[in-house]
This record gives C-alpha cells, sequence and structure tokens, in this order.
C-alpha cells in the first residue's frame, strides 16, 4: 500500500521541506527523496512541481494529498482498534481566527478545557486571518480552523457556533455630530488591530475606500483590553463586539456610533478538515464548547 511513502510525502505537504521530513521519520534525505519519487512511479503522476525552489504540490499532488490523508487516518483506525470512539491523543494542529471576538483569556479558558478533557491531546495553534486558515487546511497543515466570517461569505464553510456584531464606538469626549456621516468618521483618529491578525479592519478599510477615504490610525493594537482602554479616552475611534462594550456603553464610558449601511455581522465557524479519525472528538468537544460561550444574545445597544 506504500504507507511509508504516503506519510513522507504528507510530511513533506505541511513542512514544506525535505529536510524536515526526514527528521520527523527519521530518515536520510536522499531516503525521503526516493520515497516520493516511488509514490510518484505508483501513481503513474508528477506531485511535485521541482522547477520552483522549494519545490511545490502540482494539481495532481493536492489531489494525491487528500487520499493519503484519509488511507494514512483509516489505516491509525484501524491500528488503534477502537475507531473513533477512542480517546483522541497526539497533535491538534488548530487555525485560530477569532480573537477580535473574544478576550484572550476567554478563548484560553476554553482550550484550557479542552485539554482537561483530553489529557492526551497538544494542541499546536496558529493565528492568522480567515482566508489563510481555511487555505492551510485545503494544503492539509491544519486540523481544524475556528474563524470569523463576514455576513457577505454566506454560505459559510464549517459548522456556524454564534454570531458577532460589531459596532463602532468612541469615548464620550469625542466631538461628533449626533448622527455622523462617513466621512466625519474618516477625520478623525481610530484605534484598531494590525491587519494580519484582524479580519475585520480590512473590511472597514473597504467600507472607507469605497466613498474615496482613508482610515486614518492612531494606534495599532493587538489586545482587546489594551483598545478598550484607549477607546474609552477618546484616543481614537474602534470597532468591538457589541457583547464586550456593551457595559461601557451602560456606564457612559463608551458612545456607540451608528451610522446607515454601516454593518459588521460575522460568524464564527469551525471548520475541520476531512478523516480526523479520533481528533474529530475533541473538535466536537471545542465547536460544543463555542456554541455554549456564544449562546447568551447580545445585549442591545443605545446609540448616542
Amino acid at each position: 500500500m506504500m504507507l511509508d511513502e504516503m506519510r513522507a510525502f504528507v510530511l513533506l505537504a505541511e513542512t514544506g521541506s525535505i529536510q524536515r521530513v526526514a527528521e520527523r521519520l527519521p530518515l536520510t534525505q536522499p531516503a525521503v527523496t526516493r520515497q516520493i519519487q516511488r509514490l510518484e512511479q505508483h501513481l503513474g503522476t508528477t506531485l511535485l512541481d521541482r522547477r520552483v525552489k522549494p519545490p511545490r504540490l502540482t494539481p495532481a499532488g493536492l489531489a494525491a494529498l487528500e487520499r493519503c490523508r484519509a488511507i494514512l487516518a483509516a489505516v491509525q483506525e484501524l491500528k488503534d482498534g477502537a475507531g473513533d470512539a477512542a480517546e483522541p491523543e497526539g497533535s491538534l494542529r488548530l487555525g485560530v481566527g477569532v480573537l477580535h471576538a473574544f478576550a484572550e483569556a476567554d478563548f484560553t479558558a476554553l482550550l484550557r478545557d479542552l485539554r482537561q478533557r483530553f489529557p492526551r491531546l497538544s494542541l499546536r495553534l496558529t493565528g492568522g486571518l480567515a482566508h489563510t486558515l481555511l487555505a492551510d487546511l485545503d494544503r492539509g497543515r491544519l486540523d481544524a480552523a475556528v474563524v470569523l466570517l463576514q455576513e457577505s461569505a454566506a454560505p459559510y464553510p464549517g459548522r456556524v457556533v454564534g454570531q458577532e456584531k460589531l459596532v463602532v464606538v468612541g469615548g464620550r469626549g469625542l466631538a461628533l455630530p449626533h448622527r455622523p456621516s462617513l466621512a466625519d468618521l474618516a477625520a478623525c483618529d481610530w484605534v484598531v488591530s494590525p491587519r494580519e491578525s484582524c479580519d475585520v479592519r480590512p473590511a472597514l478599510e473597504a467600507l472607507f475606500a469605497r466613498e474615496g477615504l482613508e482610515l486614518r490610525i492612531s494606534a495599532e493594537v493587538h489586545d482587546l483590553a489594551i483598545q478598550q482602554s484607549l477607546i474609552r479616552s477618546s484616543f481614537g475611534l474602534g470597532v468591538l463586539p457589541s457583547r464586550r462594550s456593551a457595559p461601557f456603553t451602560a456606564r457612559d464610558e463608551l458612545r456607540r456610533i451608528d451610522l446607515p449601511g454601516f454593518r459588521f455581522d460575522f460568524a464564527i465557524s469551525v471548520v475541520r478538515a476531512p478523516h480526523l479519525g479520533r481528533l474529530d472528538r475533541a473538535v466536537d468537544h471545542l465547536e460544543e464548547a463555542l456554541r455554549q460561550r456564544l449562546a447568551p444574545a447580545v445585549v442591545p445597544l443605545t446609540a448616542g
């Protein structure tokens, strides 16, 4: 069945390096190269485009990758002898793209609960934007991902576990009209997340760009708590999850700013690779924990 050759091929697709595959197996680098070549001969096709460095998967290689992963997962289940009912163990490669929607502490609690439920499981976390994480899933580099998807992306991939409504807020000290225009907002400073770690910021920038306006940034901050503090002190406007900004709005520390046509409604979705075997149970557990955490209704805010 050429299981060793398929395993080497899958590892090469995930790591992108013959040297790393050799270290993982362990084998010599020439031995890994021969395994890939034998698999190509057996399948009668070229799996790698060797004209570029490092080599990349050909279309036939991408198709073969999914089938090889499925075969290896099925064989592992047979070896375990208990199929999906077995306790999840080993490494779960999880993409995380929703930290804007959660406090880091909230998401950390979910992951801690997952490890307590499945102590033989280890987590390999990768942060990033939704499109990057979904591409990594397609390439076999991740087992599952929790992503924030804009309303326009429906129908959503994976299973939606909750909705997130984002609102524009500012400190009470900001001088703005009662119903500001988009141009009024463009004249203000903004507190935003770094572009490479936030799916919301590109949507906000696109909204301004459609009207020929630019987003004027006073601070780029990854940490949501620091963002809230800066916005409350009138350092700039920001976009926050309504569930996170509601308590501050209720205490008159933040002003919600409504603008016709300005909506950022996102879905939080769990997307997984096929044929995860026993790891499916761990992803099921995380999915249900997310669904429960997101179940409470968002507290309605009064525009100021």
